[in-house]
């Protein structure tokens, strides 16, 4: 009885091993491992190449084909595999993760909330995760013009300050807000002021205190560029101006920065999309 289940047992492993589909699968593997103990980022993109040839349905060598991208600054070819990752398996959690993370540096945090929650139903107790999606939900809701706590303008700020260097990436740690001006004007709106306080007092707490900060003007492509210009400009001073006189704030650490029309968030093809490029960055800068 033994040796006749043995004689199965080996029967199914020849079988197995003439299985194309099986060995393809095993090549897939060792390739993966291969790929993962290599340190080169650029030999490791060359493997990811050749392993993408072989298998192409592989969500895995996708993952790392865009996590390798992303270290690079190849944040569009990052965010297009991570797609493929989570397209050929919908539960791979650290596909949503990696996805989540490239909208935030590409400052879509609409997006960003929508991939960390789908990675954290399928892995609840990521705490990496979980900690992105708070910082997405304050940035969306800070863009979208609602008021913002002291707690939560310091938790954004308090991230982890990167230098990116592709173009459209978000350099720093950065909050856009929709600051409320009167029509066509660079004076502040009571509803201004309001949204100020929490800046101010997060400003003035330790956790802060002694950082520097850019505080840049933007508007949308209505008008002309050199009108958006000067408006992008006294926009920015006026916050500048209201948060030196009513806290207690070094002059030498906030810096006024303005771009007019020239960096739009969002294409301004819609009235929303104009109304998110008329806004108030502040940025940590060290």
């Amino acid at each position: 009885m033994i040796k006749s289940l043995q004689l199965i047992i080996f029967i199914c492993i020849i079988g197995l091993l003439a299985n194309p589909l099986w060995a393809a699968k095993e090549d897939c593997r060792s390739m993966t491992v291969q790929i993962n103990k290599e340190r080169n980022l650029l030999k490791k993109q060359e493997l990811l190449n050749q392993a993408l040839k072989i298998c192409p349905a592989d969500a895995a060598i996708y993952y790392s084909y865009a996590y390798t991208a992303e270290r690079l600054r190849k944040y569009a070819k990052a965010q297009s595999y991570y797609l493929k990752a989570t397209e050929i398996d919908h539960n791979y959690a650290k596909a949503y993760f990696g996805l989540g993370d490239i909208y935030m540096v590409l400052g879509n945090a609409g997006s960003a909330i929508t991939a960390y929650e789908q990675g954290l139903r399928l892995v609840p107790k990521n705490r990496r995760a979980r900690t992105s999606l708070e910082v997405a939900r304050i940035k969306h809701k800070s863009e979208q013009g609602e008021a913002i706590t002291t707690g939560e303008f310091i938790q954004v700020m308090q991230q982890s300050k990167k230098k990116e260097t592709t173009q459209g990436a978000v350099d720093g740690p950065l909050l856009r807000m929709q600051i409320h001006f009167y029509t066509e004007s660079s004076q502040l709106s009571e509803k201004a002021k309001e949204q100020l306080i929490s800046v101010g007092k997060a400003l003035e707490d330790p956790a802060l205190s002694g950082k520097k900060f850019e505080i840049s003007g933007h508007t949308d492509s209505t008008g002309t560029p050199e009108a958006n210009l000067i408006l992008s400009k006294y926009r920015a001073e006026q916050v500048r101006e209201y948060l030196l006189t009513t806290f207690t704030v070094k002059s030498e650490n906030l810096i006024v920065a303005y771009y007019g029309d020239t960096r739009p968030a969002l294409p301004n093809t819609t009235t929303e999309n104009r109304t998110m490029n008329r806004r108030v960055e502040f940025k940590r800068l060290e």
